[in-house]
């Protein structure tokens, strides 16, 4: 039961990293597979991306999924509300604004990560580079997540990737994370869906990766 849920927590990040597919959520009951949550932009047919999520399961698990374990939702990217903060069952914690401010030669970045009504916020100072903008997402993003911990214990960030998945951009990371037994290395990735977001995938990427241990690793609750 517990390798099918590490394996499916794989697949849903493979499904994320769909084109068109915003995310996506697992759900395993006596070990199987009993529902598919998809939340998508209106770029892809819901019979398009049934099809490309059963292919994705095929490639993960070997598995042959039924089209109606598959629920489509999908939503217009254009809204001014970012499509990131709807709601997915499960995910513990999402990503409510990302927000930059100049002082000299350095810029600030605040991640503020939304869970139920509470607000948590985690800020981190770097030089104007290209590549720090991301860096520095990802690390105020992790100070949001201890923020959020009663016992934050530690989190770094080990490595940061821009990647082409899918022929999609993407943003990958891997951290490490050590909070009683739940210590190890936990990897995340984020479609990045216009170069102006690459901040966004940058957080997003990192929620990927730790969204799967906070539940039981507890928080402000």
């Amino acid at each position: 039961m517990q390798e099918l849920r590490q394996r499916c927590n794989e697949l849903d990040q493979l499904m994320s990293s769909l084109n068109g597919v915003i995310a996506a959520k697992t759900v395993v009951e006596n070990d199987e597979i009993t529902d598919i949550h998809i939340l998508s932009d209106s770029t892809k047919s819901p019979k398009q991306l049934v099809r490309d999520v059963q292919s994705a399961v095929m490639a993960r698990l070997g598995k042959t999924v039924d089209y109606k374990l598959v629920s489509i939702a999908q939503v217009d990217k254009n809204l001014v509300v970012p499509v990131d903060e709807v709601p997915i069952p499960e995910i513990r914690l999402s990503l409510a604004k990302i927000s930059t401010s100049l002082e000299g030669s350095h810029i600030e970045t605040t991640v503020m990560l939304r869970h139920k009504d509470r607000l948590f916020s985690g800020s981190t100072k770097s030089t104007i580079t290209g590549r720090n903008g991301a860096i520095a997402s990802a690390n105020a993003c992790i100070a949001a997540v201890k923020e959020y911990l009663n016992e934050p214990g530690q989190i770094s960030l080990l490595e940061l990737q821009k990647t082409q998945i899918g022929g999609n951009s993407c943003i990958s990371v891997a951290l490490t994370f050590a909070a009683d037994k739940y210590e190890g290395q936990y990897f995340g990735i984020a479609q990045i869906k216009s170069q102006e977001l690459e901040v966004q995938a940058a957080a997003m990427a990192v929620l990927s990766a730790l969204n799967r241990v906070l539940g039981v690793c507890g928080g402000d609750d």
